[in-house]
């Protein structure tokens, strides 16, 4: 198999251009790549494994679509995905239907928290990050600080990215179609384990 679930969509895109058709038949979030400065901003982000969860599929069938698009045989498509663990054949979603204990009674406008709204920027095909990088350095500087993000999809790879480098636990909800509320918050665990995070800010900001 030639891509896997590893490899990001800019390595995909470069092997094969006509593969942005696949990820725009994949999940209609992907329609963003067809432009040059949101393509450079986020290609390099996003994961095939992450592009699955975006839209909401198994990573299979993701896998399955990309490589028959990038011209793998189909048999050998299918001995392939044999050797794939049982969960990367279901879909599983990624938020509880029941908010957080964490965040039960917090409002949109709670003293706490910080809402950032980059709907515009995605008006605009500009790249919503350093708005968010901005409400970020704002919230790490209380524990109980929550940053609210609304964003036109689930941003699964800002979600990893933010668990990985900030230990945020984050829940989000879909008020209405293509219209998404994701928070970002301390649970108790994370909030003792909390480490510096100047160089990290830094590096998410020039995109490394």
């Amino acid at each position: 198999m030639k891509i896997t679930p590893e490899m990001t969509v800019k390595e995909v895109l470069d092997f094969n251009e006509k593969m942005l058709n696949a990820f725009t038949w994949l999940a209609p979030e992907f329609e963003r790549l067809r432009y040059p400065k949101l393509r450079r901003a986020m290609s390099g982000r996003v994961s095939v494994a992450q592009a699955a969860r975006i839209a909401r599929v198994p990573l299979s069938e993701a896998l399955y679509l990309l490589n028959l698009a990038a011209g793998e045989r189909e048999e050998k498509i299918s001995a392939e995905l044999r050797l794939l663990q049982s969960k990367d054949f279901q879909h599983k979603n990624e938020n509880s239907i029941d908010k957080p204990g964490e965040l039960n009674g917090v409002s949109d406008t709670d003293r706490r928290v910080l809402f950032v709204d980059v709907t515009p920027e995605a008006e605009l095909k500009q790249d919503p990050m350093p708005k968010i990088v901005r409400g970020l350095v704002s919230v790490l500087k209380k524990e109980d600080n929550i940053l609210l993000v609304r964003h036109p999809f689930d941003p699964i790879p800002l979600r990893d990215l933010f668990a990985r480098r900030f230990n945020l636990t984050s829940w989000a909800e879909e008020r209405r179609a293509d219209d998404w509320y994701i928070y970002f918050y301390r649970s108790g665990a994370q909030a003792a384990a909390r480490q510096p995070v100047g160089s990290k800010l830094f590096a998410i900001a020039v995109g490394a």
